[in-house]
C-alpha cells in the first residue's frame, strides 16, 4: 500500500483546494434558464455542468492515485473512481464523500458523459435547470466533504494513520 508522506499529502491538499476554487468559479455560470432558452444559453450551462464534474473528478483521481486506491475496470473507470470516494479504507484514509451525495454525483457524471460524447442531441433547459438546481441544493455537501478531506490530509489524525501503516 502506498501511503503518501507529509509532502505528498500537502501537495494533494493543495490540488484539492485548487479544484475547489475552480468549482467556485464555474458555479457562477450555473444560472437558471428560461423554459424557452436558446441553444447558446443552454450550451453555456451545459458546459459549466460538464466542467464542474470534471474538476471534481480530477480531485477524485488525485486522491485515488495518492492512496493507491487504483481503478481496476478501465471500461467503467469514471464510475468506479467516483464510487471509491465513498469508501473508507481502514488505516489508510476515511471516506472522502458522504453517501447522500452519491445520486447527485452520479447524475452529474452521467450528464457529463452524454454532453462529451453525444454530438446530436438537444439540450433541454428544463433538465439542465433540474441538474443545476440539484447541484445548488446539494453540492455544498460535496464541497464541504472535499474541504474536510483536505484538512484531514494536513492534520495530526492523518499523520497518526500514516504512521500506523508503516
Amino acid at each position: 500500500m502506498n501511503v503518501p508522506d507529509a509532502a505528498k499529502r500537502a501537495s494533494l491538499a493543495a490540488v484539492l483546494e485548487h479544484d475547489l476554487a475552480a468549482v467556485s468559479r464555474i458555479e457562477v455560470a450555473l444560472r437558471t434558464l428560461a423554459p424557452d432558452a436558446d441553444f447558446n444559453q443552454c450550451a453555456g450551462v451545459a458546459y459549466a455542468l460538464h466542467n464542474l464534474y470534471s474538476a471534481l473528478e480530477n480531485s477524485f483521481d488525485q486522491i485515488s492515485r495518492s492512496f493507491e486506491n487504483h481503478v481496476v475496470d478501465r471500461e467503467q473507470w469514471h464510475r468506479e473512481l467516483m464510487l471509491k470516494m465513498f469508501l473508507e479504507i481502514p488505516g489508510v484514509r476515511p471516506a472522502v464523500l458522504p453517501l447522500e451525495v452519491r445520486p447527485l454525483l452520479n447524475e452529474l457524471r452521467s450528464f457529463r458523459h452524454v454532453f462529451r460524447h453525444s454530438y446530436d442531441f438537444e439540450l433541454d433547459p428544463v433538465r439542465l435547470n433540474a441538474l443545476g438546481g440539484a447541484w445548488r441544493e446539494r453540492g455544498g455537501a460535496v464541497l464541504a466533504a472535499l474541504r474536510a478531506f483536505a484538512v484531514w490530509l494536513r492534520g495530526d489524525e492523518c499523520s497518526r494513520s500514516v504512521r500506523g501503516m508503516k
